[in-house]
């Protein structure tokens, strides 16, 4: 299975964390992806823009940063997430490599999974589909293929959730070259 609990926060950390992102709920922006409409969200070093398939400059925090590379010390990316709209199941977009870390900081409902690849890497090998509705409680930091459909059920209002990507290979060489940063 290509999804699994890799670590679970302490209830002190948690509560820390949670209390940063309260503290800058104006860097929030509504998602305009077709998967999420509406849904809060901000990303963190970069954002990859879907349309126009580059990468932007995204939100510059060094404390959450280092909080998030704790979680996934690969990362390139993130996306932090807020309140009661979920996401449909979905693939995450090319430039996203085959193993994401989720960390999730509030109550919702499931995490959809659908383990049709069987690895954390992309293999000649699928499973027959056979979607999951999986319990993700708040605090655990959570691996998952990002190539397989996934989604999040009905989160609770407050409900904050951070994601992490290492950018593949082939997008490496695009994202040095973006010059902007943002710092907030």
């Amino acid at each position: 299975m290509t999804f699994r609990i890799i670590n679970t926060l302490k209830q002190e950390t948690m509560a820390e964390v949670i209390s940063h992102l309260n503290n800058n709920l104006q860097r929030l922006t509504p998602d305009k992806s077709t998967y999420s409409p509406g849904r809060q969200k901000y990303w963190l070093q970069s954002e990859w823009d879907l349309k126009d398939r580059i990468f932007r400059p995204a939100v510059k925090d060094e404390r959450l940063w280092t909080f998030c590379k704790r979680a996934m010390p690969e990362a390139d990316l993130g996306l932090v997430v807020y309140g009661e709209i979920g996401i449909k199941p979905h693939r995450d977009d090319s430039y996203a490599d085959w193993r994401g870390v989720g960390i999730n900081l509030g109550e919702m409902e499931s995490w959809y999974y659908d383990a049709q690849y069987p690895e954390l890497k992309w293999t000649k090998e699928t499973n027959p589909s056979a979607p999951r509705n999986i319990k993700v409680l708040p605090g655990q930091v959570f691996e998952f293929n990002t190539k397989n459909p996934h989604g999040a059920n009905n989160p609770a209002h407050d409900r904050w959730a951070i994601f992490l990507w290492k950018i593949k290979q082939q997008y490496r060489s695009q994202r040095a070259t973006t010059k902007r940063t943002i710092t907030l």
